[in-house]
């Protein structure tokens, strides 16, 4: 037993190694840049993305980066997709997600409505547009804020007219062209127009580009250009956007922002608050956003304008296989219970489904491992993609297949105590793992960027308890349950502070699930029995424990919180209850996903239906494996557990029980294989 815990200590060593490598590339590099100060001219291009910002069509742009102006993709994404350059505008306005309100999306985006003696035509109806949308966006608070602080703002063009519009719709100073407009203000917005890919792009961003050419002819000689798309092009799929700063704190830098945590990831919403922020006024808490900073040297233009290209690319191709893992390991994981019941019932041989166990078990693994090979940047992609997940998978459960069969579970110990170490320390080293990942965040929807996403939080929950369901068995026959005890909750403490910490994981749903988890293990271990009143204590100590760690991010400062301290800002402010309602809507549609969902749904209510009548539903093979692993019972309540209340607590909804039933099956599966050699064999 001690040679498995020098071949998991090993391997852990390893895949830190590998982990500290790809920080040290892809973290961002020198010194963090101070806050963009006034003056800050905005030029908004609806349709720029890194894919038509070239030297060719777009030479101004080209000469800004050359001249070592910094860079960044853009989340242009807002409430809809694809975005149209209204959403974009009217989302700057009101400094969170917006929407252009018209029903019928289909036969095209709603032109961005004229500007008549300082009002900008049929706001009103812009503003009850609004109410519908779960983001709660108030238009016109961008330019109010301004206003309030006393701070002069210029329009120029239709675009900006609606993004630094007051909450009447009136705007203070505005122009129709640049030609025309005044150069004074310590805030500029302009819209430099929109790109169409069914009438001569080109043509649109050589219009554009000269636009940008004026403004910096213009604009004084102190001022921060900076030049992003608002939306994608016009009749295209979903692109990242492009953002371009130039100014005299620029110098050949990527950009990011406290809401990505991301080299060279930035997001629309985070435009107001710079703004705000460039001028010394302070951010409405509706914003929802972060002031741009630069962190971290960008290669030649040439270079940087692939990279960042390749965000939209990777994205796409890792949204295609995101939906394919995760239903078809859960699928994998089912067939692989029909088929071992067949076997064991037949009394056949069960050595392949064993081994096919063991790589789908460690498929997870692999699928934040894959990163390391940079896929993308293979020929053929998604073919590197895939067959690097299932190859390093095939090479883990060769490994593993060399773990001793005695105690049967040591070998899902060992797998397990890799993953959740691997996913802790990529937690505390910026999560770079996630950005190659099928099971990580994704730029382009604009969900989550940084941390343990729902996904992740599944994949490292699950396989924390089942390692400390494991060692607990390893060190109770050792040092008796007490310390066995002690070891489960210190595992769970470790867990929590991984996924919840915000400048870690900050998955506040995460964190009322593995409590409760990890405490009812710590019962198991203790042969204390689990009854309602535990099972309430539990929760209300996750509770106590996640509210503790929100507070706690809360008292930082407002660009520097994450989700939690947000959250509780939204409480203190009146704004919680719309939060909670937007994710329970997520959480709830989740059901219209597909009859796939229903059947994960009949089967979380067996499960703990297992759990609250052991006695009666529980089968007899499942006890027969409980009797050769004690502490199986445990595991396998934790884990029903952290389905549950992850199900209930993060607007994944049902999909976490999914995920749960596709992580979870295998490895218990593979441990109730070796608990009873199955005839046959």
């Amino acid at each position: 037993m001690a040679s498995l815990w020098r071949m998991c200590a090993g391997l852990v060593a390893a895949a830190a190694l590998c982990l500290s490598v790809t920080s040290a590339v892809a973290a961002p590099a020198g010194k963090i840049s101070d806050p963009i100060t006034a003056p800050v001219v905005v030029v908004g291009i609806a349709g720029l993305t890194w894919s038509n910002l070239t030297e060719k069509d777009t030479p101004t742009l080209w000469r800004m980066l050359d001249d070592g102006a910094d860079a960044a993709a853009l989340t242009v994404r807002t409430v809809h997709s694809p975005p149209c350059p209204l959403d974009g505008w009217l989302s700057l306005s009101a400094g969170r997600a917006a929407t252009d309100p018209q029903p019928h999306r289909d036969r095209g985006c709603t032109t961005i409505p004229a500007v008549t003696g300082g009002a900008v035509q049929g706001w009103g109806d812009l503003v009850t547009g609004q109410r519908a949308s779960l983001f709660d966006p108030e238009l016109g608070l961008l330019g109010s804020t301004l206003a309030a602080g006393g701070v002069c703002a210029t329009a120029v063009g239709p675009g900006a007219a609606l993004a630094l519009a007051d909450r009447q719709g009136q705007v203070a100073r505005y122009y129709a062209e640049p030609a025309t407009a005044r150069w004074d203000c310590p805030v500029t917005v302009v819209d430099a127009g929109v790109v169409d890919r069914r009438s001569d792009p080109s043509e649109t961003l050589r219009v554009a580009d000269q636009t940008v050419r004026q403004v910096l002819d213009r604009a004084p000689g102190n001022a921060t250009v900076i030049v992003l798309g608002i939306s994608q092009p016009l009749h295209s799929t979903l692109a990242m956007g492009a953002v371009v700063v130039a100014g005299p704190g620029s110098g050949h830098r990527f950009l990011t922002a406290q809401s990505t945590r991301w080299q060279g990831i930035v997001r629309l919403l985070d435009i107001p608050s710079t703004l705000v922020a460039s001028a010394g006024v302070a951010e409405p808490n509706h914003f929802t956003g972060a002031p741009l900073i630069a962190a971290g040297e960008r290669p030649s233009t040439q270079d940087t304008a692939r990279r960042l290209r390749d965000v939209t690319q990777r994205d796409r191709d890792l949204r295609r296989s995101s939906g394919i893992f995760i239903n078809g390991l859960a699928a994998a994981a089912v067939l692989a219970f029909g088929t071992l019941a067949l076997c064991h019932r037949n009394r056949r041989s069960t050595r392949g489904i064993e081994f096919g166990l063991l790589v789908l078990a460690a498929l997870p693994l692999c699928s934040y491992l894959v990163r390391l090979i940079q896929w993308w940047r293979w020929p053929a992609p998604l073919v590197a993609l895939w067959l690097g997940m299932i190859g390093a998978a095939v090479v883990v459960a060769l490994v593993l297949r060399r773990v001793p069969r005695v105690p049967p579970w040591a070998a899902v110990t060992v797998l397990s105590g890799i993953t959740a170490g691997v996913l802790a320390i990529d937690a505390t080293t910026g999560t770079v793992l996630h950005h190659g990942s099928p099971l990580g965040p994704s730029p382009l929807s604009g969900g989550r960027y940084y941390g343990f996403g729902n996904t992740t939080f599944v994949v490292f929950a699950v396989h924390a308890v089942v390692f400390a369901a494991g060692f607990a068995s390893w060190l109770r026959s050792r040092r008796g349950p007490v310390i066995a005890a002690v070891a489960v909750g210190t595992i769970g403490l470790a867990a929590v502070l991984v996924d919840a910490w915000p400048t870690w994981g900050a998955d506040v749903g995460g964190g009322l699930a593995i409590v409760p988890a990890f405490a009812l293990l710590g019962m198991d271990v203790l042969g204390r029995r689990i009854g309602a009143a535990r099972l309430l204590l539990t929760g209300a100590v996750a509770v106590a424990a996640v509210a503790l760690i929100s507070v706690l991010d809360w008292l930082r400062p407002a660009s520097s919180r994450s989700h939690a301290g947000r959250f509780v800002e939204d409480l203190l402010h009146g704004d919680g209850t719309a939060v909670v309602t937007r994710k329970a809507g997520y959480a709830i549609g989740s059901l219209s996903a597909g009859p796939h969902l229903w059947l994960v749904g009949a089967l979380l209510l067996y499960l703990v239906a297992v759990v609250l009548a052991r006695k009666r539903l529980s089968p007899a093979w499942f006890e027969d494996a409980v009797a050769q692993w004690p502490h199986l019972w445990g595991c396998y309540v934790a884990v029903v557990t952290i389905a549950v209340i992850g199900s209930a607590a993060n607007d994944y909804g049902l999909r976490v029980a999914l995920l749960a039933v596709g992580i979870a099956g295998p490895p218990l599966m593979l441990a109730w294989l070796r608990c009873g050699p199955p005839a046959g064999n």
